[in-house]
């Protein structure tokens, strides 16, 4: 989120209200002082202010706050907010410490008896835009989780919305609010008339929901034009209408801001000046949030990293003593070490970059000691070591380490973390921790654990870390995750010891050995596509008779349905599907969609590529994507800069990306596909008989599900129809109804009905296992792998009939598909160790993408590689049905079929 206009002053207004209220529910109420009291709400608002003050960098800072005197609102209506359940007194309780740590800001608070914060904030926007501020240069913005203040934006005035979290800040003027919501600031009191709002208890008119609201507004623009076009609008909504008309006026004027509130405060009060740090931190200290106070220099400006021992006592805690060590140091410590906890620390945002390692050694004696360093290469040294990290996958990616040994006694606590639930993210260690510690307490073991562990997380003054916390929490943490797996699952440490932290090394060997560019090919390329995005944007262009911004729906709409007037059966819609629909209706068509076409090879492809580019030592260009092991909660890997699992297959252009890809000198790729992996899977899994033995018989299972389904001879099945029974074998892996196959096979849902109703009459193992493991999911809450992988499935038992259906599709894929991530991570270990063992230089794992591994091998032992490495492919999983495996070796990757 950027500022504006830089050449004003900011003026930063808090709704202290919504904010307290949205950290309130944000935060655990075990969040308490030493003494007990709770201060969750405190914390959660205390960390939105300090975010908020560094991004907006303000001047002037102001909060404003409710008062606990009945408004006006409550005199015009008395069931206003009515329906609201009562505030909770632990919320009540903490308003005043809150003002306490304001004060310490020394930020003014504004409140006034009969009257909310909005009216307030309402009346702040009108000094600012035409009052006694005007003619000073400053803009406000409106910091606020209360969608009714959008209403008071203007030139002078923007609101600002958390979006989810409290670090993702969306700032809203008067286009961003049309675009998000589809009325404008002038509409919202207008919209809030006719739809209500329920959590104020805002009645509306009755029968008139959000969307026919917004077309109203669209249309005629304010409700007092709606209500004079009243005979235009279709029989139903103008009934309503008239008969809510007196609901509408009283609503609106509910919803209407008083920017007119006898406020009074000067500008100059609001400066952000005087500040009392000593005060400031004994307020923050009082209430346990001593992990804030690092962000204070950041904020206010004290200067950090003047010598080694002032960074020491900037990362160090209270009683714990960091020792900062040279590599040399660090190394003969380790070499006397039982085990060593490893922690990476970025400061990023400073101009000139601080990274360094923490690490904490355990000796044979059991006592330890804690050390600082800048970062080296210090898997080495810890080889053999029982070593703990924090996302070993990211700690390689950003110190920068070569992974050129095998690193065997580590332990990883964010993949134990992503595989006991893959749908969520935890932004750092202290959340997982918190999360993990209150489980195990739960099961009733160890009563002083969490205790123990929030001690920790709040004494932590290590206030820069990103990435890594607290070194105290790694074996907190570890121990925690360790007791809850052995208590609930007897498959997971398997898995996670066995696939999961070997495949973190063989990624970080992957990303360091990267891929080889041809650079002429590559900025040939380049030139080209710029080239035919020009010459397509004219093109279009020359069409219309103007420019305009072809990437913009609401232009690209206006251009073809109102000034071309072509069909509009879409409700305004440019989507690529719809433009299909109308190619041959006018020349443009065709046009916008080869724009669509090269612009999406020219940014997904072309650009990044050319962007994360390099000169390896070699002097050759090379690429080396940043593998996330932890990207998707199927298990299947992705990557990013550039992402390397979505590359096109089709087409001139697809294959003029692929032929940049290269061999390097005397070597030659080699791709390794295995066929309808997945399909034998399911096979497998359903242990339907059927299609266990076409696959046995190696018949071609597309062609055999046509004919079934089709109910023809397996030699009468055309091209078209094969193409059909593969839609609906993949279909059947994820579920498919039959509105969706309808729509995948162009057909009507009847007709896509029968073709499911036909699959399952012929593959009845195939129904049972869908069936089976829809009501595994819905009584255990999650589904599992072969191997034992766990997906929570979180809307299995929702009350909403979509949600639900979704919930169940997604059920009965991820055994398929998070079996055949798993099954490619296990022989991703064994190819592995072939390498090591008898092709370390020879051979080298580049690439795995869905069901392909991409190889770069000496040209000279391609052949004998690729059959060894066929039978590990083959052989290191049985199934039912056997595995069958694609071999290709080129020059580049557009040479692998």
């Amino acid at each position: 989120m950027t500022i504006k206009n830089k050449d004003r002053d900011v003026l930063l207004a808090i709704d202290a209200n919504a904010i307290v209220h949205r950290a309130f529910h944000a935060y655990p109420p075990t969040l308490q002082t030493e003494e007990g009291l709770q201060v969750n709400a405190v914390y959660g608002f205390t960390v939105m202010l300090l975010e908020a003050l560094k991004i907006f960098g303000p001047k002037y800072v102001l909060c404003a706050m409710d008062t606990h005197v009945p408004t006006f609102r409550h005199t015009m209506y008395t069931e206003y907010k009515a329906t609201r359940k009562p505030t909770d007194l632990s919320l009540i309780d903490q308003f005043p410490l809150v003002e306490e740590v304001l004060k310490a800001f020394n930020i003014p608070v504004l409140k006034k008896d009969g009257f909310e914060a909005d009216d307030i904030l309402g009346t702040i926007s009108r000094y600012v835009s035409e009052g006694v501020w005007s003619s000073e240069n400053v803009d406000l913005y409106i910091l606020s989780g209360d969608r009714d203040l959008l209403q008071l934006i203007n030139d002078r005035t923007n609101v600002c919305l958390p979006n989810g979290n409290f670090k993702n800040i969306v700032l809203y003027d008067r286009e961003k609010t049309f675009e998000k919501f589809g009325y404008y600031p002038e509409q919202v009191t207008d919209y809030k008339a006719i739809v209500g709002d329920a959590s104020d208890n805002i009645p509306g008119v009755k029968g008139v929901g959000e969307k026919t609201a917004v077309e109203l507004l669209k249309k005629y623009q304010t409700l007092n034009d709606i209500y004079k076009n009243i005979n235009d609008i279709p029989g139903r909504f103008k009934t309503l209408l008239v008969e809510g008309i007196e609901q509408a006026e009283f609503s609106r004027e509910l919803a209407t801001i008083d920017r007119n509130v006898d406020i009074k405060v000067r500008l100059t009060e609001c400066i952000l000046k005087d500040l009392d740090r000593r005060e400031l931190e004994s307020v923050l200290k009082k209430y346990s949030f001593k992990s804030l106070l690092g962000r204070l220099d950041d904020i206010f400006g004290k200067e950090i990293y003047q010598s080694n021992q002032s960074q020491l006592d900037m990362f160090g805690q209270e009683g714990a003593e960091y020792v900062w060590s040279t590599e040399l140091e660090i190394e003969n410590e380790i070499e006397n070490a039982k085990k060593v906890v490893v922690g990476y620390i970025s400061r990023e945002e400073s101009l000139d970059r601080n990274d360094f390692l923490c690490l904490r050694v355990t000796y044979k004696d059991s006592s330890q000691k804690d050390f600082l360093c800048k970062p080296f290469d210090i898997l080495n040294p810890l080889d053999g070591k029982e070593t703990t990290f924090y996302n070993f996958e990211e700690f390689v990616t950003y110190s920068k380490v070569e992974v050129d040994e095998k690193l065997n006694s580590y332990y990883d606590i964010s993949l134990a973390e992503h595989l006991l639930h893959s749908e969520k993210r935890y932004p750092s260690i202290r959340d997982f921790a918190f999360e993990y510690s209150t489980k195990v307490l739960n099961e009733k073991l160890s009563p002083m654990y969490l205790s123990n562990i929030l001690s920790v997380i709040e004494d932590s003054q290590v206030g820069q870390l990103k990435k890594f916390d607290n070194l105290e929490l790694y074996d907190y943490t570890k121990k925690s995750i360790e007791t809850y797996l052995n208590i609930h699952d007897r498959y997971l440490p398997r898995v996670l010891t066995y696939i999961e932290l070997p495949i973190s090394v063989i990624l970080s060997r992957m990303e360091s050995r990267g891929i080889a560019l041809d650079w002429e090919k590559l900025n040939k390329l380049k030139e080209d596509v710029e080239k035919e995005v020009a010459n397509a944007t004219k093109e279009i262009y020359s069409i219309v008779g103007h420019e305009f911004n072809i990437n913009s729906p609401k232009q690209l709409s206006d251009v073809l349905y109102k000034e071309l007037n072509l069909p509009n059966s879409s409700k305004n819609s440019t989507r690529e599907s719809i433009l299909d629909g109308m190619l041959g209706m006018h020349p443009i068509i065709e046009h916008l969609l080869y724009f669509r076409e090269i612009t999406k090879i020219q940014s997904t492809y072309v650009e990044p590529l050319y962007q994360n580019s390099k000169k390896d030592i070699d002097g050759k260009y090379a690429v080396h994507t940043d593998f996330k092991q932890m990207g998707t909660t199927s298990g299947r890997f992705s990557s990013v800069s550039p992402n390397m699992q979505n590359l096109p297959l089709d087409g001139a252009w697809a294959k003029r990306v692929r032929e940049c890809f290269v061999a390097r000198d005397g070597y030659k790729l080699l791709g390794m596909d295995y066929s309808q992996m997945e399909l034998r899977i399911m096979a497998d899994i359903s242990n339907d008989k059927l299609l266990t033995q076409d696959f046995i018989n190696g018949l071609d299972i597309h062609t055999t599900t046509a004919a079934r389904v089709l109910d023809k001879k397996m030699a009468d099945i055309t091209h078209k129809e094969r193409n059909l029974g593969k839609t609906v074998n993949f279909g059947m892996i994820f579920g498919q109804t039959a509105f969706g196959l309808s729509r995948l096979l162009g057909v009507d849902r009847d007709a896509a009905w029968k073709y499911i109703q036909s699959y399952f009459e012929n593959y009845k193992g195939v129904e049972e296992y869908m069936r089976k493991i829809e009501y595994e999911a819905f009584e255990k809450g999650y589904v599992q792998t072969m191997f034992g992988t766990t997906r929570n499935i979180s809307g299995i038992r929702s009350k909403n009939v979509r949600m639900r259906a979704a919930a169940a599709r997604e059920a009965i894929n991820m055994p398929i598909q998070g079996s055949e991530a798993d099954i490619m991570k296990l022989i991703m270990k064994n190819l592995y160790d072939l390498i090591e063992e008898k092709y370390p230089k020879d051979a080298y794992i580049l690439l795995q993408i869905h069901d392909e591994i991409v190889f770069e091998v000496k040209e000279s032992r391609i052949e004998e590689f690729s059959l060894e490495a066929k039978k590990i492919m083959c052989d290191s999983v049985t199934l039912d049905v056997p595995f069958d495996v694609h071999i290709s070796i080129g020059k580049a990757l557009s040479d692998l079929k």
